[in-house]
């Protein structure tokens, strides 16, 4: 790849000019219908990209010393990894610093990634700097299915701004650049972190024309020769990379005020908004649906969405429905994300989505979820089970680091005596705990859904997509079908970005009296004494700026030449006003202007009838595994809806309606069920009363005050197969 000459360490003023100058002059907007502005394309040469990327020599060694510290304090698979996979990236580090100041840019953005990569750990991820487009894209989109012959790559989507020569929609791709595309996908897995073979092949087929360029370097193919057959007839044409911008609409991950409760891709989460940008455009302007038309089987009517808020800019979370087959017709639900600015969000609109929907079977499509707030994804599974639900329990590798953050908090109390026993016996993981809450938070609503429902995954559904599997799996919930041999096998809650490690870890706290002293926007002098108590000296120089809310909370920064300070107030935390020095007495420090670190704080360690198997690495394994086929690439997904919908209409369907009916010294219970045989009310764990159920008459179950809520339980037989939690009021 061009770049510097050996010694020379960053981009001529010239080259970045020049660059930015061939960005701005080739630019083209990118629209929705209604004009809304999406996005931007433009032309790019490689070698002045190449130049423009560019890291100082401090910045060098700042970053490498950071990742360093996080695999060796934090990084909770460290061992476990090193023993997979016989790589170590902590010597692979080592290894890198002498080099750091002879390398060109391009080189050591590379050496990053390498070891980043190398690791096999999807949440360990790495964003260097591209100073002008987040993308290099081609025109077109290739999908995987399969036939009686075997594995094939399809287009399924080509840019409605450009009109190829022979190129259309379900062109077969036989060759890249002359190299076989099934050969060419299985070399680019090679540059890609799955966790397993099935997630790094998914993952290659998804960046195979969108290339994210503060993840991988620019692609050493100025162009590409693409091979391919329509109707049986080879043609060849061949394709220029281009620059791809969407930034307009920008796209972070939503996990509320719980910042460690992550567990997700955003690399996955953009590449779907780039595809979203590039091939429908229209869906940005969301015009009122018309009430759904008859449509052809196997293709999901759907009837609304559930979307979140992100700083200011709506992302879709779930799309939901029908869908009919042959079988019948049943509901439906594309799951896009587990985003949610509370643990609650999602539960609550799957609620009243599932009022809209049929009864008597469910299909919850989450292909390609890039994952989010991991409590949020598994409150929602209480919907679908009679049994209590149990969530995914998280460890943290035991160090002198970890064991310092837990106790500067009180949100990782569940986890502080365990870490005293860890230490006491030389245990490397602390005790497992969900990852926030309790497990009574997780079962407040319970069962909502009482028809069977079918799960559909593949290698690239992420994270808390990977829990919220595993959890339906533990619980015996349904069947899972997965488009891969297994899932992405992400198993770790990923603190994203740095910035929430360094939070977590303060330098030292400052008397709370002090917040009034910060408000006038004065260093006065009982801050600076404050500081010098702690070790650390102001000069008369030093600046204050005025405050500003972030976390939560007030920051304040301290400019004292070229030294950054920051006081935050906090008031969730435990200690709500700390200090974090320019270099933390830890060794932790902030980022590189423009580079981005994401570290697995916590493994996910399974429950239920799967106890104690860890996710990271191994996956879940699905009951079907299940080749799309050509009309599912092509003709969304018709045949996959047909197979799911078949499994739907062997498994048993129930249903539980509960009406309140309040009376003068208690309350009537009139419950409509289907397919029980029997019904008991418990009040926690105190039987109240029992009675027959008949699919023709109503049961009727009546109840003394003095209950805030009660259980209903539905059983088929001797078995369990209903429950209704059910809130009481006061006549």
């Amino acid at each position: 790849m061009p770049g510097p000459l050996p010694g020379q360490t960053t981009s001529s003023s010239e080259a970045f000019t020049r660059f930015l100058s061939d960005a701005k002059a080739s630019a083209r907007s990118l629209q929705s219908p209604s004009g809304k502005v999406l996005g931007r394309q433009f032309t790019f040469r490689a070698e002045t990209l190449a130049a423009a990327t560019a890291y100082s020599i401090p910045e060098r060694h700042r970053l490498v010393d950071q990742l360093r510290l996080a695999l060796v304090d934090y990084y909770v698979h460290l061992e476990r990894k090193k023993s997979i996979y016989g790589f170590d990236p902590v010597r692979a580090l080592d290894l890198l610093k002498p080099t750091i100041e002879t390398i060109c840019d391009a080189e050591f953005q590379q050496a990053i990634v390498d070891v980043i990569v190398r690791t096999r750990d999807r949440h360990l991820f790495f964003y260097g700097r591209a100073p002008i487009g987040m993308s290099a894209v081609l025109p077109f989109m290739v999908e995987q299915c399969w036939d009686d012959q075997g594995a094939h790559y399809v287009v399924t989507h080509i840019d409605a701004n450009y009109t190829p020569k022979q190129l259309s929609v379900g062109a077969f791709v036989t060759h890249w650049n002359g190299i076989p595309i099934e050969r060419f996908i299985r070399l680019n897995a090679n540059v890609f972190d799955g966790g397993n073979e099935a997630a790094s092949l998914a993952r290659s087929i998804a960046f195979l024309t969108s290339r994210d360029l503060r993840r991988f370097a620019t692609p050493l193919e100025d162009w590409v020769d693409l091979r391919f057959t329509l109707e049986r007839v080879a043609y060849e044409e061949r394709f220029f990379w281009e620059g791809f911008d969407a930034t307009q609409t920008p796209t972070t991950p939503s996990i509320g005020r719980n910042l460690t409760g992550f567990g997700g891709d955003p690399q996955l989460l953009q590449l779907q908004h780039a595809r979203r940008v590039r091939f429908a455009p229209r869906s940005f302007d969301m015009p009122p649906a018309p009430p759904p038309a008859p449509g052809r089987p196997g293709i999901p009517q759907i009837l609304g969405r559930h979307t979140t808020t992100v700083n200011g800019t709506e992302v879709d979370v779930f799309d939901y429905g029908s869908v009919t087959t042959e079988y019948g017709t049943f509901a439906y639900v594309r799951l896009w994300n587990f985003e949610a600015n509370d643990a609650d969000e999602i539960v609550n609109a799957f609620i009243g989505a599932s009022d809209q929907m049929p009864r008597n079977g469910l299909v919850i499509d989450m292909r390609d979820n890039s994952g989010g707030y991991i409590a949020a994804g598994e409150h929602v599974l209480q919907l679908f089970t009679p049994r209590r639900f149990t969530p995914t329990r998280f460890q943290f590798r035991v160090t002198a680091a970890t064991q310092a953050m837990v106790t500067s908090t009180d949100q990782f109390q569940a986890w502080v005596r365990s870490f005293s026993e860890a230490v006491e016996t030389g245990e490397p993981y602390s005790q497992g705990y969900p990852i926030e809450g309790t497990d009574e938070d997780f079962n407040q609503i319970g069962q909502r859904y009482f028809g069977p429902v079918v799960l559909i995954s593949n290698a690239l559904a992420f994270s808390t997509a990977d829990m919220f599997a595993a959890g339906f799996s533990d619980h015996e919930i349904g069947r899972v079908i997965c488009t891969d041999n297994n899932m992405a096998a992400a198993g770790g809650n990923n603190w994203y970005p740095w910035d929430v490690v360094r939070l977590y870890n303060p330098d030292f706290g400052l008397d709370l009296a002090l917040k009034a002293t910060l408000e006038t926007g004065v260093l006065s002098p009982e801050i600076r004494e404050a500081f010098n108590r702690d070790g650390t000296s102001l000069s008369q120089d030093a600046i204050l700026s005025d405050g500003q809310t972030q976390y939560g909370g007030t920051a304040w920064t301290i400019t004292d030449g070229a030294l950054t300070h920051v006081v935050r107030y906090l008031p969730w935390m435990s200690d709500p006003l700390r200090a974090y020095l320019y270099q933390g007495r830890s060794g932790l420090a902030d980022m590189p202007t423009g580079v981005v670190l994401s570290v697995t704080m916590r493994r996910a360690v399974r429950v239920g009838i799967n106890e104690g198997q860890l996710i990271e690495d191994l996956g879940i394994r699905p009951d079907i595994v299940y080749q799309m086929t050509l009309q599912d690439v092509t003709q969304q997904n018709q045949d996959l809806m047909t197979r799911a919908t078949l499994e739907l209409s062997q498994m048993s369907a129930y249903d539980l309606e509960v009406k309140v009916n309040p009376e003068p010294n208690g309350f009537t219970l009139t419950c409509r069920t289907l397919n029980l045989t029997s019904l008991e009310v418990f009040a926690g764990h105190k039987y109240l009363v029992g009675v027959p159920a008949s699919d023709s008459s109503p049961a009727q179950l009546t109840l003394s005050t003095g209950f805030a809520k009660v259980e209903v339980r539905g059983f088929k037989d001797d078995t369990l197969v209903a429950r209704r939690v059910i809130a009481l009021t006061g006549p």
